[in-house]
């Protein structure tokens, strides 16, 4: 039902106006002057009816009145002869249109009808225009997560190609540089048995520093080559917790060294997941070396593993030097160390190995707060060796 607002000093008029309109059907609040009229005007009404003539303040400021309210409300003015000179500025004030007394009931009826399916165009033009402005802030949302999916898919994709082309540079290295490696070291051993009783202190000293070196080229190698292969992960429910426990003890010495306070909490409800133990203990090894290194002179190293849902978590507190924003966001790329002595390739392994069991990696540090490393798994019951072939 369209609620009306009419407005008029006239009794009798107001009277017999009001009753036309409710007997076709419309809610009718009918005031007598301004002030009235804003009374009324406090609630919600489709169309207003207005005499331009009213006692104190007239009609056609009401209708400004009633323009500068939300929602829009079409307003028919109502106008005595001989009036019509008034029309101009009543079209200018924004009336919906005029009636000129006296008034007939056929013609108030269809100006009201009129003016009522304003009413209903108006509304659903606004419905239209803020579900459109809704649809394209959804839009707008939808770019942005697709956009920065796209980026890091980029990004993902070119540490790939920088992978892909590390893999057939090792290749390159197997061929041309392990097999004499292995070579020089059969020789040199050989070399050294054989004269084995002849060499001096100073002579022997020199064969075990070459095969000392060759050794350690050797291992270098061996290095490279295992980040450049692909990963084969032979999976199987392990107790996560465990694997955590067989580095800690087997860096123990280190730790002691380095004089570390280290403390494992872990979460014993549900700490299983799907994995290869022996790529997981070497990813894990290198992250945990990584926070005892960074304490050459003691600290507090903490581990923590927590179960929450579909999601088994590794935390990793050291309190070390901590790294730059600009070393951390390089930390995953291979080849890029700050140590004097190593490779660059720990993390980015660990990172290799971790992804490939469908996890996730990640590393906050601040220079002089130490440095925050978190890993996310699934739990065993949530994970299928069929994922990971």
């Amino acid at each position: 039902m369209f609620r009306i607002l009419l407005v008029d000093d006239e009794p009798s008029l107001r009277l017999t106006l009001t009753e036309f309109l409710k007997r076709a059907g419309y809610e009718v609040f009918a005031a007598p002057d301004f002030p009235s009229a804003l009374l009324v005007c406090s609630g919600s009404f489709d169309v207003a009816v207005i005499d331009i003539n009213l006692t104190g303040r007239n009609g056609i400021e009401l209708l400004h009145e009633i323009n500068s309210r939300e929602p829009y409300v079409p307003v028919i003015m109502i106008t005595g002869e001989p009036n019509l000179s008034v029309i101009p500025e009543i079209v200018r004030a924004g009336a919906y249109d005029f009636l000129a007394k006296p008034i007939l009931k056929d013609v108030l009826l269809k100006a009201v009808a009129r003016a009522s399916e304003k009413k209903l165009l108006s509304e659903e033009k606004r419905r239209l225009e803020l579900e459109i402005k809704q649809h394209a802030a959804d839009l707008e949302v939808r770019v942005a997560e697709r956009t920065a999916e796209l980026v890091e898919a980029h990004d993902r994709l070119a540490h790939n190609e920088k992978i892909a082309a590390l893999g057939q540079v090792a290749a390159q290295v197997a061929h041309e540089v392990r097999n004499p490696l292995y070579g020089l070291l059969l020789y040199s051993t050989h070399l050294k048995e054989q004269l084995a009783g002849k060499l001096a202190g100073e002579q022997v000293e020199v064969f075990d520093n070459m095969i000392d070196t060759i050794n350690q080229l050797t291992s270098t190698t061996e290095q490279i080559l295992d980040f450049a292969r692909p990963v084969r992960l032979a999976l199987r429910p392990v107790d996560f917790n465990s694997v955590v426990s067989a580095v800690l003890k087997l860096i123990h010495l280190q730790i002691s060294e380095n004089g570390i306070k280290v403390e494992f909490d872990h979460d014993d409800s549900n700490a299983t997941a799907m994995l290869d133990e022996a790529c997981m203990r070497a990813a894990l090894l290198n992250l945990i070396l990584n926070a005892v290194e960074a304490m050459p002179t003691g600290g507090s190293l903490s581990i923590t593993t927590t179960t929450a849902g579909e999601t088994l978590s590794l935390l990793i507190n050291d309190t070390g030097a901590g790294m730059t924003e600009d070393r951390v966001n390089k930390i995953f790329e291979p080849f890029n160390s700050d140590k004097s002595s190593g490779l660059g390739l720990g993390m980015p392994y660990a990172k290799k190995i971790i992804e490939e069991h469908g996890g996730s990696i990640g590393v906050e540090s601040k220079p002089g707060e130490g440095t925050r490393v978190w890993i996310n798994l699934l739990v065993a019951e949530n994970q299928s060796e069929g994922a990971f072939a």
